[in-house]
Order: structure tokens, then C-alpha cells, then sequence
């Protein structure tokens, strides 16, 4: 018996290992494009570029680990049973929930690992990724300035500068300060150096000119100076006080709203159900295990194959998936309907659970 649990566990695994990665590496790399951008403007090293993109990967893997691990299900029984495994097990005294029992190990197995991606390390993920977004987005003494380009670091700043010497020294520099629309400033300076400082990052300028126009009193006011030293600081986006969302927060911070903040009482039912949501999720995977399996042992075995079975439990897993994304989306308007989030997937789990305790497996087989 121990051998036979082994062996259809190894059977589900290598595919389930197999789906997971090619998923997950596909949808990775989808969402890592997403940072190239940033990657260039903010001049991010490759081990920064890979640490933004391994945050998102608890999120990806919630959603990919389920459907990897019926795939690996429907793929594993299928083949048991187009070698005529299945019906040599059943003859000899298997069930179909002993049949199923090694894929219910491993479903058992997944849900624990889901639990820990979206109780903890998914939340961690997504609430490290907007802060460490913000901090590159704000690191104006790291931003790449391109030669003879109008570069915008900022909505309010546009800088260009002519090039840079060997030293990295900038070389005929224009700054342009848009942030009082009524009163724009433009600065112009021979040579221009970027620095950080305990104070923030520092633009120092030598030997140029700083022109503010006064739109209403029509007037041009001109400074030289020899030194100039720009606050790049004061042109960042200050954070202030950060509303968590949904995603960002852990399991006791959903459940718990703060109702003296605005934003939380307006959300009161998004967080609720996000709360609700990380619960049931992981009970997604013995749903769609089992379901795999039902649909591949849940009949006559056919010599000719079970193509037909194949797509009614793949059709099934869509079904399935819709329903779970349609009742979140009618608990967020009604938090009544949460009861529905938790019937979905153990409705099904019941039916499949049902057709495994049918009576035993026949082992006709049908004529070719």
C-alpha cells in the first residue's frame, strides 16, 4: 500500500513541479516588464531589478499553484489510466478514495504551502514592493540623466544637460522648476555635479544664472552666481500618512478595519472579504485535485482514451474559477454573501468526493 501511495504521489509531483515553474516563470516574466522602465530611469542595479520582481511572486504563485496542481492531477491519472494502471490497482482490491488518497496528501500539502503564501508572505510581498517602489521612484540622486534629452524625473522638473566629462561631471545644464505654474523658474549652469547628502540629494551648479518669471506682474527677475546648490529633495513625492491596501495588509489588520480612518470605513467590505478571500483560496487546490481525479476514474475505463472525460473536468475547473472570481466580486457589494465564498469550492469538493465513493471502478473494457 505504502508503495503504491508513493508511487502515485511521484506521478503527480514531477508534473506539478513542471506546471508551477513553466507558470509561474511565464506570468513572472510578464509582470517583470512592468519595472523595466524603472529600471532605466532610475538607473537600479540588476540585484534591484531582481528584488522587485521576486515580490511579486507570492501573488503569482497563489493564483498559479491551484490550476498547476490540477493539471498535474488530470495529467498523472490520465496516463495511469491509459496504461491500464487503474484498472490493474482496482482489480486488486483499490478504491477510488484509496485510488485518490496520495493526490489528497499532496493536496494537503499545497494547502498548507497556500496558507503561507497568502496569511503571510503574499501581504509582506506586496506592502515591501510599493515601499521600495516608492523609495527608487524618490531617489533623485540615483536618477539617470540622458545626454541631450529633456529628461522629467519629476512632473515639475525637466533637466537637460549638454554631457558628462570622464569624471561624470555634467556639462552645460538647464533646470527647469515648474511647480509654481505662475511663477516657473528656469536655471542654466556651465557645469552641474549630483551629489547625496545627509540632507537629501543635491544638485551643485557653478558659474551660471537663475531666471524666474512672474506671469501676473509680466516680469523677468535674473540671479547669477558662481555656486548654486538646488534642494533636489523638496521637488519628491512625500509619501504622508500610506493607506494599506487590501493586498498589503495581513490577516488581522483585514479583519480588524481602523473605523476612525475615512479610507477604511469607505473599504470596510473590500477588506472584509480580502480577509474572507485569503481563507478560502487555499481550499481551491483539494477542490481541483479531486475534481481531476473524478473525472479521470469516475466512469468505464476506455481503451480508446478519455478524451471526453479530459475536457468535462477541465470544463469543470473554468466553471469552477468563474464562480470563485463572480461571488468575491457580489460579497465586496454585500457582505451577506460571504457564506457563498466558502460554499463554492466546498460544493465541489463534496461532489467530487461524492463520485469517489461511488461503488468500486469497473473494469469493462469497451471494445476497440
Amino acid at each position: 500500500m505504502r508503495g503504491v501511495t508513493t508511487y502515485i504521489m511521484r506521478q503527480i509531483a514531477w508534473p506539478l513541479v513542471f506546471a508551477t515553474l513553466t507558470l509561474t516563470g511565464v506570468i513572472w516574466l510578464t509582470q517583470a516588464l512592468r519595472f523595466i522602465d524603472r529600471i532605466v530611469n532610475n538607473n537600479l542595479a540588476f540585484l534591484d531589478f531582481l528584488y522587485l520582481t521576486l515580490l511579486v511572486l507570492p501573488s503569482v504563485v497563489a493564483i498559479i499553484l491551484p490550476i498547476a496542481a490540477f493539471c498535474a492531477a488530470l495529467y498523472a491519472f490520465n496516463r495511469l489510466a491509459s496504461d491500464s494502471e487503474i484498472v490493474v490497482l482496482s482489480s486488486t482490491g483499490f478504491s477510488r478514495i484509496a485510488l485518490a488518497r496520495p493526490a489528497i496528501y499532496i493536496a494537503m500539502i499545497i494547502m498548507a504551502i497556500m496558507y503561507a503564501i497568502t496569511l503571510y508572505l503574499m501581504p509582506l510581498g506586496s506592502r515591501t514592493l510599493r515601499t521600495t517602489q516608492y523609495e527608487f521612484r524618490n531617489d533623485l540622486a540615483g536618477m539617470v540623466l540622458l545626454e541631450g534629452v529633456f529628461n522629467t524625473p519629476t512632473d515639475k522638473l525637466t533637466v537637460y544637460i549638454r554631457e558628462r566629462d570622464a569624471n561624470g561631471d555634467m556639462q552645460g545644464v538647464l533646470v527647469h522648476d515648474n511647480r509654481n505654474g505662475v511663477q516657473p523658474i528656469t536655471m542654466m549652469a556651465e557645469k552641474a555635479t549630483l551629489l547625496r547628502t545627509p540632507q537629501g540629494p543635491r544638485l551643485y551648479m557653478v558659474n551660471g544664472n537663475r531666471q524666474q518669471i512672474d506671469a501676473e506682474r509680466k516680469s523677468l527677475s535674473l540671479l547669477y552666481f558662481d555656486n548654486y546648490s538646488l534642494d533636489l529633495d523638496s521637488y519628491s513625492q512625500k509619501e504622508g500618512q500610506i493607506w494599506r491596501e487590501p493586498s498589503e495588509r495581513f490577516l488581522s489588520e483585514l479583519f480588524n478595519p481602523d473605523m476612525q480612518n475615512p479610507d477604511d470605513v469607505r473599504n470596510y467590505n473590500k477588506l472584509i472579504v480580502e480577509g474572507h478571500r485569503r481563507l478560502v483560496t487555499p481550499l481551491y487546490a483539494p477542490a481541483l485535485i479531486l475534481i481531476a481525479i473524478a473525472s479521470v476514474i469516475g466512469g468505464e475505463f476506455n481503451r480508446r482514451g478519455q478524451g471526453q472525460r479530459l475536457i468535462v473536468g477541465g470544463a469543470i475547473a473554468i466553471v469552477l474559477q468563474i464562480l470563485s472570481l463572480g461571488v468575491s466580486h457580489l460579497a465586496a457589494k454585500s457582505i451577506i454573501l460571504i457564506p457563498l465564498l466558502y460554499l463554492t469550492p466546498l460544493a465541489f469538493l463534496a461532489a467530487a468526493i461524492f463520485m469517489l465513493r461511488e461503488p468500486a471502478l469497473r473494469t469493462r473494457i469497451q471494445a476497440a
